[in-house]
């Protein structure tokens, strides 16, 4: 992987990204093996993980080794996901699991009105709310403001309560 390093024009730029690599490359790849399991998918979702870090590296620069780190961090874990989607497989809804345990009919009918939603603001409120992720990680792992975010958000939010108020979920009830 440090090869690729090469890439990049400046030697300063280029022992950057070493030290940034070795810094990070064990913790990414641990994250990346509690999504995909351990083996060679989440050795390639780090290694694709780097490959995206290369490739913008010059949009990036300006941005701290802190927020590089986040970056790459959010990276890998879209990476993996991905990986996961495209194999067919769910992820985020299918990990998560309702505080009080529903029927399990409503609580299907429950994820698949979900996973019905625009596809913008259905992936907004799953990083959100059920990965918790922060504006400013959804943003950069969208490429989008963080005021689009907030806006998909909002916007999601709503189009997620009509729809449960259509199908009787919530029974004219304030949702919050």
């Amino acid at each position: 992987m440090l090869a690729f390093a090469t890439r990049l024009e400046r030697n300063e730029d280029r022992e950057r990204f070493t030290r940034l690599y070795q810094q990070n490359q064990r913790r990414l790849h641990r994250l990346a093996a509690r999504l995909l399991g351990p083996g060679p998918r989440a050795e390639d979702a780090v290694h694709d993980t780097f490959i995206k870090f290369i490739q913008n590296y010059e949009q990036l620069r300006p941005r701290s080794d802190g927020q590089l780190e986040r970056w790459l961090t959010v990276v890998v874990k879209n990476t993996a996901l991905d990986m996961l989607r495209k194999e067919g497989r769910e992820t985020e809804l299918e990990a998560w699991e309702p505080a009080v345990p529903p029927d399990q009919g409503e609580f299907e009918a429950l994820v698949a009105l979900i996973r019905s939603m625009p596809e913008d603001y259905r992936r907004v409120l799953e990083l959100k709310f059920l990965a918790e992720w922060s504006l400013a990680d959804i943003a950069g792992e969208l490429g989008l403001t963080e005021g689009a975010v907030k806006s998909r958000i909002f916007r999601g939010r709503k189009l997620l309560i009509d729809a449960l108020r259509r199908e009787g979920y919530l029974d004219g009830q304030s949702c919050v």
